[in-house]
C-alpha cells in the first residue's frame, strides 16, 4: 500500500488539497483525480502581483514597487480588460501600500528569503505535505492574504497553511498579514493553535488515504474504476467557491458522465 497515492497521481499532499477536500469533495476529486483544474481568476492574479510589489518593496528591489505589482498583473490578465478583471485591477495599488503600511509598522527587517518550499510526514501517511511559504522570517514564517473584507480573526484553511509550514521548520510561531484596500492587520498563529491545526491536518490526511484505499479495494485494485467509485461517492457541490459556470460544466461533462 505504500504507493496506494502515486497509484492515483498524487505524489504530495499539501494544505490546499486538504482544505479542498473537506470543503468540497466533489472538487478535489475533479482536481487531483482526473486533472480538471480550472481557471485561475482575476483574483488570484491581483493577489500574486500584490505579493510581488511587497517583495520587491522588502527586498529593496531596484525597482519600483507598483510598477513590478503591475508587471505580474498585466502578465497574467493578458490583456483582458472585463470589467471583472479590471476591478481587481485597480485594487492593487491600495492593498500594496496597506501590506507595506503594515510591514513598516511591525518594524519587521527584510525577509531571510521568500517562497521556500517546507516538507513534513505525518506517521501512517504515505506520501509528504508539502508547501511554499511566502516569507520566512527570524524563526517564523509570514504570509500574505489579499482580501476584500479583514477578518476578525485569521481564516481556518489559512491557519492549517502556516501551521504547516510551522511543522515542517519545527517553528512555533506563524504569521498571517491580511490586507484589502483600506485596512492591515497581522494575525500571529501560536504553538497550541498550530499543534491544533496540525492534528487536523493529520486527520484529513489519514481520512483521504482511508478512502482512496477503500475504493481500490473495492475495484480490485482497478485505479480506473476506483476513481469513478470515488466520484460517485463525492457529487460536486455547486455552491462552495471551488466552481463557476465553466469549470462545473466541464466537470459534469467528463468526471461525473463517467461515473453515472
Amino acid at each position: 500500500m505504500s504507493t496506494l497515492f502515486e497509484d492515483f497521481g498524487i505524489r504530495h499532499l499539501s494544505a490546499s488539497s486538504l482544505n479542498k477536500w473537506s470543503g468540497c469533495r466533489g472538487a478535489w476529486v475533479a482536481h487531483y483525480l482526473y486533472g480538471l483544474k480550472g481557471s485561475i481568476g482575476p483574483a488570484a492574479w491581483r493577489g500574486g502581483a500584490v505579493e510581488d510589489g511587497l517583495t520587491a518593496y522588502v527586498s529593496k528591489a531596484d525597482i519600483d514597487p507598483l510598477e513590478f505589482a503591475m508587471r505580474t498583473f498585466e502578465r497574467d490578465a493578458q490583456g483582458d480588460l472585463d470589467d471583472a478583471v479590471d476591478a481587481e485591477r485597480q485594487l492593487i495599488k491600495p492593498m500594496l501600500e496597506q501590506a507595506i503600511a503594515a510591514w513598516e509598522e511591525a518594524g519587521l527587517d527584510a525577509p531571510k528569503s521568500k517562497q521556500i518550499k517546507t516538507e513534513c510526514w505525518f506517521d501512517g501517511v504515505h506520501v509528504p505535505m508539502i508547501g511554499y511559504a511566502d516569507y520566512i522570517m527570524d524563526g517564523y514564517t509570514l504570509d500574505l492574504k489579499t482580501t476584500k473584507r479583514l477578518p476578525s480573526k485569521p481564516s481556518f484553511n489559512h491557519v492549517l497553511q502556516v501551521a504547516g509550514y510551522a511543522h515542517a521548520r519545527n517553528e512555533a510561531r506563524a504569521d498571517l498579514l491580511y490586507v484589502t484596500g483600506k485596512k492591515r492587520i497581522i494575525h500571529t498563529v501560536g504553538p497550541e493553535e498550530i499543534e491544533e491545526a496540525v492534528a487536523d491536518l493529520h486527520r484529513r490526511a489519514i481520512g483521504l488515504q482511508e478512502t482512496l484505499k477503500s475504493a481500490w479495494l473495492s475495484a480490485g485494485g482497478d485505479i480506473a474504476k476506483a476513481k469513478e467509485q470515488i466520484a460517485r461517492m463525492c457529487p460536486p457541490n455547486a455552491d462552495t467557491f471551488y466552481w463557476d459556470d465553466d469549470s462545473l460544466a466541464e466537470a459534469l461533462g467528463t468526471v461525473w458522465k463517467e461515473a453515472a
